[in-house]
């Protein structure tokens, strides 16, 4: 889906600006100096898509979650087109600001562990098309101004492989949706997906709250 509905979706999803990763384990400065830029102030408004997985004990005293929070572009016909720019590339998920992750406590995400804590979430694609959620702690991000359009020129800390289901949906998803599902039988355990156009990109999830 930045190949499933992503690839060429992918493709329109990091479609507004294509990201090239770098070498570095943190976020450089995107921008020069203030002092010699010229700016242009300005205010807008936009909706933000947001999907929780949670748990909580049964009076509610003590709980976990995770939060997913995303701009949602529009797909086009043409994205299916496009699904081999995305490759070897870092890519811009979302629309506007960065999409989000914030996450109580650790989580196993795709296979991989994501220690609880705020991240700045783009789109991986390999040169062999497989792709993957890119994250890198929020903190780090913000202090180095790095922005979610444009070169991207950092190295992801965190990586989370998503499997690519192409065509799979049966009507177009016209703007884009990142969806947590929950089990039903098992506390904090869930699955992720990314769907856009007709593709989907998926991978389980499973909270793991500290143990005393």
């Amino acid at each position: 889906m930045h190949t499933p509905i992503l690839a060429t979706a992918l493709t329109a999803l990091c479609l507004t600006v294509p990201a090239f990763a770098q070498e570095g384990s943190a976020p450089k400065p995107v921008l020069k100096e203030a002092s010699a830029q010229k700016f242009k102030g300005m205010a807008f408004a936009g909706e933000r898509h947001t999907t929780t997985l949670a748990m909580f004990s049964d009076d509610f005293s003590v709980g976990y979650m995770a939060v997913i929070q995303h701009g949602q572009p529009e797909w086009k016909a043409e994205y299916d087109n496009q699904m081999d720019m995305l490759k070897g590339k870092l890519n811009r998920l979302g629309k506007d600001f960065w999409t989000t992750l914030q996450t109580t406590t650790d989580l196993e995400f795709g296979g991989v562990k994501i220690p609880a804590g705020s991240y700045c979430v783009a789109l991986a694609c390999s040169k062999e098309g497989e792709f993957s959620l890119a994250l890198i702690d929020a903190s780090k991000a913000m202090q180095a101004g790095a922005l979610p359009f444009g070169p991207q020129n950092w190295k992801p800390e965190i990586s989370v492989p998503l499997t690519l289901n192409k065509g799979a949906a049966a009507e177009v998803v016209e703007a884009m949706t990142m969806t947590f599902d929950a089990d039903k039988t098992t506390p904090g355990k869930g699955s992720f997906t990314l769907a856009w156009g007709k593709h989907t990109l998926t991978a389980p999830v499973m909270m793991h709250p500290p143990t005393k």
